[in-house]
């Protein structure tokens, strides 16, 4: 490995030897030289240095390009809607068993929840998940700063007293609305559900986690917000999360980043009375 001459006191190269020729890193980015310059002139004798500092550079692009590509992401003039405002979900002790009700919340240009759509029912607790989804608050989603009506998809998991941790068959999915089809945004879709693992104390916390969770483009969790706490439930959904599945969201077609609302629903624990001796 060599290093070329500074020309100018503007460029400077850091060059590999190989067998049929020599490859060469040019470093145009005055900000790299004024950091690396000096070790560039003195590296002429030590081969380790030309070698560490090749890496250095190499790694100092990489970093670049993340950030750059995070500051583009940033700059999408779509912004999914948030959730501001959720409550538990309650239901009727007739509802037994357990699965996830997935729907897709219309949220208008100030936050309320106008409509649910089913996407996948769940007998007796579909109603009940629709019925406390419409009471919650969002943020708007926006493009290019202005609030737009858009769709959230939440899915509501009603969990057995003691969870295996095991996947959940999910119901068949319902067709859109002729209007969700037509819409710019599609929201993200749930493909595969996962039990929280019991726990100690578990059977004796009840009620509900709510988890806001960013996907990525490539429908990857990113982020787990807690919106509603329930020690020590919501350790045990956080970690199920990551074994859940999604399709993306889309806008005009394209995989965009995105949120969906998770709630996990754990009834109430009745001890069996001791039998009369």
């Amino acid at each position: 490995m060599r290093v070329a001459p500074k020309n100018a006191g503007v460029e400077d190269h850091v060059c590999t030897s190989r067998r049929n020729g020599q490859g060469c890193l040019k470093i145009t980015d005055v900000a790299y030289l004024k950091r690396f310059g000096h070790i560039i002139r003195e590296a002429k004798e030590d081969p380790v240095t030309k070698r560490l500092l090749l890496v250095m550079i190499v790694l100092g692009s990489a970093g670049a390009l993340t950030a750059q590509t995070s500051t583009l992401r940033a700059k999408s003039p779509f912004q999914p809607a948030e959730a501001r405002l959720v409550t538990g979900i309650l239901y009727s002790n007739t509802c037994v068993g357990a699965g996830t009700v997935v729907m897709d919340a219309l949220i208008t240009e100030t936050g309320e929840v106008k409509q649910v759509e089913v996407r996948r029912d769940v007998g007796c607790f579909t109603q009940f998940a629709v019925q406390n989804v419409k009471t919650w608050k969002f943020a708007p989603a926006t493009f290019a700063g202005k609030a737009v009506a858009s769709r959230v998809p939440v899915a509501v998991t009603f969990d057995p007293l003691f969870p295996s941790g095991d996947p959940i068959v999910l119901s068949p999915l319902i067709p859109q609305s002729a209007a969700a089809i037509q819409a710019q945004f599609q929201p993200a879709e749930v493909t595969r559900v996962l039990l929280p693992h019991a726990h100690p104390g578990y059977s004796f916390a009840e009620g509900t986690v709510v988890l806001e969770v960013t996907l990525s483009e490539k429908g990857e969790a990113e982020e787990i917000k807690v919106l509603r706490d329930i020690p020590p439930f919501t350790e045990g959904a956080r970690a199920a999360v990551g074994d859940w599945r999604f399709l993306p969201a889309t806008f005009n077609g394209r995989p965009v980043q995105s949120t969906i609302v998770l709630a996990f629903v754990s009834p109430p624990y009745f001890p069996a009375k001791p039998t009369p001796e």
